[in-house]
């Protein structure tokens, strides 16, 4: 089966998108699958597109990567990242087009745009294709008072219907998701819920005096972590106002580190400088291969949404703390991220904003680390039995190869009929 994946993130640029995409290429590649992925460069303001220089065409571990160039998406203005998601469209589908005919087709969505290329090669090849749906746009935009023309929400409402009628099949990572999408109309048969994972092989509980509080002179100091892009629906200032809470109680001993980039970066920053918070450290994004050795350096890891987030949001980095056995603490509003942690037994939730609710419940588990053992243990529990890599990848096969032999054997009675 050929197979080709349209992605805006890839490794090495690092987010979780990038390395999910990025073992679900290599995991189908090496399930005797032939597989392309069709990516931008990594922005160049980027910390990991100066590191390396990734060519235009390679092979790794049994995939073709076709880089495209784009204008910048990430860290711009709204309107240049909208020219942008067009443009990243047209790019995939010529790059797609000079690639070879592909059985089927695998697109990230967000961006929407994506669907437009899919479309395009769909025609041009007879090809179906699946549109992995991870954030409900423009729904999602609209939360986060991001989208507010009407012209410009009627034109991305019209792109998501259009990717969803013209999709062969829509996967989701959550129950919510499908149901929200069901309620849009969409036929239940069409979408399959297959949950975002984690490599349990990669990611395993590690010893917390690692190079990593050495490196940053963490010492025994309580640490409490937040990894990952700090974008708009993350509520970045909660984390700021529950350590200058710790403080004024006399925590002193305790340290939140915020490791990341994003729109909301620049912002934490200010607001922990306004508040004279030693307690409080900033370190850009860290190498995919260490971020185990990061989280498990951690006492425990935080997750947080804006309390206007609507959508069914399932940050990936749940997965990835729960399997390095650190407890997580949520300031979430009620959906699938909250439900997640909860029945997983592998972290503690509060209401979004709520910064005295979550420096409780730091100030909980500084003291109690019999209850930090206990959710740990939980949370891996949890991810080895239900989120695993090889799990995800061999569903995700199993969709696609369905799709085509359906789509072959069509074709076959077509002919015949012919």
């Amino acid at each position: 089966m050929k197979i080709l994946m349209l992605t805006p993130h890839y490794l090495p640029e690092i987010r979780s998108v990038s390395l999910l995409m990025s073992e679900l290429a290599q995991d189908l590649a090496a399930q005797g699958n032939t597989v392309t992925v069709i990516t931008p460069y990594p922005p160049e303001h980027m910390d990991e597109a100066q590191v390396t220089s990734p060519p235009a065409r390679e092979e790794a571990k049994g995939v073709r990567i076709f880089r495209v160039r784009v204008l910048p998406f990430v860290k711009v203005a709204p309107a240049i990242r909208a020219v942008t998601h067009f443009t990243l469209a047209g790019s995939m589908a010529a790059a797609a087009l000079r690639a070879g005919r592909h059985d089927v087709i695998l697109a990230y969505s967000p961006p929407l745009t994506v669907g437009l290329a899919c479309d395009v090669l769909k025609r041009a090849w007879r090809a179906p294709f699946v549109f992995n749906v991870q954030d409900l746009y423009p729904q999602a935009l609209v939360d986060l008072g991001l989208v507010r023309n009407p012209v410009v929400l009627r034109v991305l409402q019209w792109l998501e219907r259009h990717a969803y009628r013209h999709a062969r099949a829509i996967t989701v990572h959550s129950a919510g998701n499908r149901d929200a999408l069901v309620a849009r109309g969409i036929p239940s048969a069409k979408i399959t819920v297959i949950p975002n994972w984690i490599d349990t092989a990669a990611v395993v509980p590690g010893d917390r005096n690692n190079g990593y509080r050495a490196e940053f002179g963490l010492g025994s100091r309580f640490v409490v972590l937040f990894a990952g892009v700090m974008g708009y629906a993350q509520d970045m200032a909660v984390m700021v106002e529950a350590a200058a809470r710790l403080r004024d109680l006399g925590e002193q001993d305790v340290v939140f580190l915020l490791v990341g980039d994003g729109v909301r970066r620049a912002e934490a920053e200010a607001l922990a400088r306004a508040r004279n918070l030693d307690t409080v450290r900033f370190l850009p994004f860290q190498p995919i291969d260490r971020y185990p050795q990061l989280v498990s350096a951690a006492d425990c890891c935080l997750v947080t949404l804006q309390s206007t987030v609507a959508t069914p949001v399932v940050p990936s980095k749940i997965a990835g703390i729960l399997a390095a056995a650190r407890p997580i603490l949520g300031a979430l509003p009620a959906g699938d991220a909250r439900t997640l942690i909860e029945e997983s037994g592998g972290g503690l939730c509060v209401a979004p904003g709520d910064a005295a609710g979550l420096a409780s419940a730091v100030r909980r588990l500084m003291h109690d680390p019999a209850l930090r053992a206990e959710l740990g243990a939980a949370g891996r529990r949890y991810v080895e039995a239900h989120l695993s890599r090889t799990t995800a990848a061999r569903a995700y096969n199993r969709l696609l190869n369905t799709i085509v032999t359906r789509d072959r054997a069509d074709a076959q009675r077509k002919t015949v009929a012919g």
